[in-house]
Parts: C-alpha cells; structure tokens; sequence
C-alpha cells in the first residue's frame, strides 16, 4: 500500500504542475486530460484556491527569490511545508494549499527558464505527503478521501462550489501574506 500511495501521489502532484504550467507537453487533447478523478478535483479545487488568491501566491514567489541550483527550489517547498504544518497541523485544505504554492513557484521558474526543476518539485511533494504524512493521509482515507472531502454529494452545482471555496479557506488556515513574509526573511 505505502508504494501504490506514493506512486498516486507523485502522479496527481505532477499531472497538477503540469496543468498548471499549460499542459501535458505532449499535444494534443488528451495530454491535458486529467488521469483520475481525484486528479480533476485537484485541479478544480487548486485553480479556486490560485484564483482567489492569486495575488498572495505571487508575492509568496516573489518573495522567496526564486532558486537557481537543482534542488532548491524542491527545499524550500519542503520549509514551507514544514511551516505550514507547525502553525495549526495538516488538513486537505493546506495540502491544496501547498500544492498551488508549488504550482506557483513551478510557473515562476518556468519564466526564468528553469521548468526542469517541475519534476522534483512533483516529487518533492510526494516525499513530503506520502512519505513523511502517510499516517495522516491514510488516516485521512488516502487521496479517496480528498476526492470525497471536496465532492459532497447531493447538492446542486452553485451549492457545490460555494462549499468547496468554504473549505478551501477555512481549512487551509494559514495566513497567505504570512507566507510571503516567512519566505522574505528565510
């Protein structure tokens, strides 16, 4: 079990940068289709939480002067994670959370050329949740249960969508404009 999460991990943390950077990379429709339905929920619920925030994640990447050596970049996602976590504990909104952060600084690396660093950014995310938060993600029902927290059934769309925004930010907790302050005085 521990390697099968891990590898739905480091899939669905991919296919999200890769979506977030514009695609699979590979052409044509069914590049940018998501593998699973957790991995669409991800995306939806991601790009709420990006749009609604958008302003917050990039002064967070502005912030954070950008790394320029391999590896960096992957660190510094690992102390944002670390500070997240210290300031309340884990909940699916701060995964969704951390996940848009390491969308963000893909997207910023990628203007300066560095979108090579995408792949340990995915994998440095999968380290983190499937790895040092197995226990919690598997107590937390594995990625199923990330799929069922944002997918309540039996209300309609609008309802639907103002319920995951709801938990987006309520169980995220942590202050945004903290980030970007954390990451300018690392």
């Amino acid at each position: 079990m521990p390697g099968a999460l891990r590898e739905e991990t480091v899939q669905l943390m991919a296919d999200y940068l890769q979506h977030r950077l514009g695609g699979g990379g590979g052409g044509g429709a069914a590049a940018v289709l998501p593998p699973s339905r957790t991995a669409e929920t991800l995306r939806r619920v991601a790009d709420e939480l990006e749009s609604r925030e958008r302003p917050s994640f990039r002064s967070a990447c502005t912030a954070a002067a950008l790394p320029q050596e391999p590896g960096e970049a992957a660190a510094l996602l690992g102390r944002v994670a670390a500070q997240m976590e210290a300031e309340g504990g884990l909940n699916w909104g701060r995964v969704v959370a951390l996940v848009v952060f390491a969308g963000n600084l893909a997207a910023a690396l990628a203007e300066r050329g560095a979108r090579d660093q995408t792949a340990a950014l995915a994998e440095a995310l999968a380290a983190y949740l499937a790895g040092e938060k197995r226990e919690w993600l598997e107590a937390h029902g594995g990625w199923d249960g990330f799929y069922h927290f944002f997918n309540k059934h039996g209300s309609d769309a609008a309802d639907q969508n103002s319920t995951i925004s709801n938990a987006i930010m309520a169980a995220a907790g942590f202050g945004l404009a903290g980030l970007a302050f954390l990451l300018a005085v690392r």
